[in-house]
């Protein structure tokens, strides 16, 4: 550092280290220690600015927490501020990716939206689209993709009429990370390109080093493994010392997946990469980053057929994949990744047990993620968006001919008598279009009280007992397995009793929300009345049954409950398998009696036969 910056004033020191933030993280922080012992000389305006810029060097060093408490305190200091600025914009947006990194999504979103409020305040065309964007990356990551790809368009075109390259540069970062989502790379591409030499044109080598590995891993996509390589190879040329640890993190782990997938494969030489990646894991934040690091990891000493070693990094990466339920698509993608590598470790180690439970808990949850309907495969979200557009094309064209229509239906109906009488058919047919509305309302109101249980919103006794015998049926015909479970909550007398039988009613609803979550659509659940429940499994076998119900207990028992006097609700639970069962009366019996069982064991409990 020469002697000129040293005696800069606070006011230059803060605009050197807002250039030097571009391309020296390191150089950066120095700076920045030079302000701090000169803060109380500076304005509000100014120590906001100097906070935000610690925050952005903490996020671009990956030090997401202590960017989260930097930034609390300047949005705590910027409330004296007389009227909203762009600079509150700023931190809010950082406080907002400070939380995103760390994993908190709708923490994340609160914050991203604040901001947004405030940059429609000042009318501020660029923080909006900054905003945008960072909505737009939150809907991605959340398996959102039509709305990330409206948000990051609205986006683009705001920043096309700007000459703001960083905002350029941004908007096409993350257009082209979600087409890769979407499996669309050479889009990707595109933008990445451009991206990239917008950073490259503001001089924000930082960034653009982000650009380039977005490239890089586009090309092994492709499986273009050279050309990755050269690209992962420029950055580690242009970067230094103070470069970013989860830059460099993604360059040599990308390096590692370049040289394992390449034609002439070399597993070792792609382990030593991962080393040198390793080294920089402890200091990354992201919860996202540190999984695909020990599941990558996990591969490729996998093939170096060091299966011990295997093991003790999917065990890291099981400690980041806590709750499998709760994790956005991809990391449940990720989750089943690590379960069949870890059902092949056991087999290698003739674990011949520990296989096979691996492996159907694997396909338990695979028929579980693909037959969640709440949840859009890619290819869906690609046609919806076209039918969307040809949807639209096909509503200008109505509308030209309704115009049309409208002038033709002017020039043969001048008579007034004639419209007098056209009017009164429409007004007719109004009313006999809003009855026939009403009662088809109607009817399907009375449907759907004849089947479904009012309180819980699940099937009631008798539709679920009318499912259940069709699957059981099927089931006897097909020869397929099928499987029943009888569930009853433990002491829900004392519950209503303490609580009242409102309180009461909503332990119902929500053992009904945690359970449902563990099914798959082909399941029927309902209730059988008061606190028990029952639930039909086709295709399961007793062995993925008592899976099913032991993670319908575990969730349950697992709850915190925000009730008086009650800290923990518990469910037992009775599991049967078909065998020489003639109908589905004799299965429930069975089940219903190991439920009896499970109960007098001591309750919170599976019981199978």
């Amino acid at each position: 550092m020469s002697k000129e910056a040293v005696d800069k004033s606070p006011k230059a020191l803060l605009e050197s280290a807002e250039l030097m933030l571009k391309s020296d993280v390191g150089l950066t922080f120095d700076l920045l220690s030079k302000i701090e012992a000169q803060l109380t000389l500076l304005s509000i305006e100014q120590k906001l600015k100097y906070y935000y810029l610690l925050s952005e060097s903490y996020s671009t060093s990956g030090q997401f927490i202590s960017a989260a408490q930097t930034l609390d305190t300047a949005l705590t200091l910027a409330k004296k501020l007389a009227s909203p600025s762009v600079i509150i914009c700023d931190l809010l947006y950082l406080r907002g990716y400070a939380a995103e990194s760390l994993g908190d999504t709708s923490l994340a979103v609160e914050y991203y939206k604040k901001g947004l409020e405030v940059a429609e305040s000042l009318h501020d065309k660029v923080m909006i689209a900054n905003g945008l964007i960072n909505l737009g990356a939150i809907a991605y990551i959340t398996d959102d993709y039509k709305r990330a790809l409206i948000l990051l368009n609205d986006a683009y075109k705001i920043a096309a009429q700007t000459n703001d390259d960083q905002l350029k540069g941004y908007s096409n970062v993350e257009l082209g990370i979600a087409y890769a989502n979407l499996g669309q790379n050479e889009q990707s591409m595109v933008y990445y390109k451009q991206a990239y030499e917008y950073f490259k044109k503001s001089g924000m080598l930082l960034a653009a080093h982000n650009a380039l590995n977005n490239i890089a891993m586009n090309y092994s996509v492709n499986k273009q493994y050279n050309e990755a390589i050269s690209a992962y190879q420029e950055i580690i040329s242009t970067s230094n010392e103070h470069s970013p640890a989860e830059i460099m993190y993604r360059v040599f782990s990308g390096m590692a997946w370049a040289q394992f997938r390449k034609e002439e494969s070399d597993p070792e030489k792609a382990y030593e990469y991962f080393l040198k990646a390793e080294k920089y894991i402890d200091t990354i934040q992201r919860h996202d980053i540190k999984l695909q690091f020990y599941f990558d990891q996990a591969f490729v000493l996998f093939h170096l057929k060091r299966y011990q070693d295997t093991l003790v990094s999917i065990a890291e990466a099981e400690k980041l994949l806590v709750n499998h339920d709760s994790l956005p698509f991809f990391q449940k993608q990720a989750n089943l990744g690590i379960i069949n590598l870890k059902s092949k470790v056991y087999y290698e180690q003739k674990r011949f047990k520990e296989a096979y439970e691996a492996k159907s808990k694997l396909v338990f949850l695979r028929e579980q993620l693909h037959e969640n309907e709440d949840k859009k495969s890619v290819a869906e979200v690609r046609l919806s968006l076209e039918s969307e557009q040809a949807d639209l094309k096909n509503k200008l064209l109505e509308n030209e001919k309704t115009i049309n229509q409208e002038n033709l239906a002017e020039a043969q109906f001048a008579n007034k008598e004639q419209q007098l009488y056209l009017s009164i058919g429409a007004l007719v047919a109004l009313a006999l279009a809003w009855i026939l509305a009403k009662l088809l309302y109607s009817q399907r109101q009375l449907k759907l009280a004849s089947t479904i249980d009012t309180l819980t919103g699940i099937e009631n006794r008798r539709s679920l007992m009318k499912k259940s015998a069709q699957a059981f049926k099927l089931a006897k015909k097909k020869h397929h397995c099928f499987s029943v479970l009888v569930i009853d909550i433990d002491r829900f007398k004392n519950i209503n009793d303490t609580l009242g039988h409102s309180q009461g009613d909503v332990v119902l609803k929500e053992v009904v929300q945690l359970s449902e979550s563990m099914m798959r659509k082909s399941d029927v659940f309902g209730r059988l009345g008061g606190e028990e429940f029952m639930v039909c499994l086709p295709k399961q076998d007793l062995q993925s049954a008592i899976y099913i119900a032991e993670r319908i207990r575990e969730r349950i028992a697992e709850k915190q409950w925000p009730l008086r006097n009650i800290t923990q609700v518990t469910v037992s639970i009775g599991v049967a398998s078909l065998a020489s069962d003639s109908d589905l009366n004799t299965l429930v019996q069975r089940a219903d009696k190991l439920l009896y069982k499970a109960k007098l064991s001591g309750r919170n409990k599976v019981c199978s036969s």
